[in-house]
């Protein structure tokens, strides 16, 4: 049996056709399975810092023992509310990726916190927890 060369060209193309479609799918998939990881490992870190300043202000009486404690590395500072930064590493930097904001409100023997944690300037996690006030 003899075969026709213009069939053999037809069958290399769409082998051809089908390997480079195959690729292009898994190339996505992984693409998409790296940002997936990437934007779970910031979410985990933004829980883990939330959950830490939660501690802190759950621990400290009033909002300047807060901000002495979470001023290890001097870039604690209060405003309207107390924000603090830190590194990729989730250590405290001024200037780093992740920001904490504490927002706290003290009403009828009661104080809550409002935590917000911002990666690159974008929301990314937040909790409320509160306590009895302390005087």
């Amino acid at each position: 049996m003899k075969r026709n060369k213009s069939n053999l060209g037809i069958e290399i193309i769409l082998i051809l056709s089908v390997f480079i479609c195959c690729i292009l799918i898994l190339s996505k998939a992984f693409v998409s399975a790296r940002m997936a990881s990437s934007e779970a490992s910031v979410l985990s870190d933004a829980v883990k810092l939330a959950s830490d300043c939660a501690d802190v202000f759950l621990a400290c009486g009033d909002e300047n023992e807060i901000l002495s404690v979470l001023n290890e590395a001097g870039n604690a500072k209060k405003e309207e509310v107390i924000s603090v930064t830190y590194d990729e590493d989730l250590k405290p930097s001024a200037g780093g990726a992740f920001e904490v904001k504490i927002a706290i409100d003290e009403a009828s023997g009661f104080a809550t916190a409002k935590l917000s944690v911002f990666y690159k300037d974008e929301q990314v996690y937040e909790i409320e927890t509160g306590r009895k006030a302390r005087s």
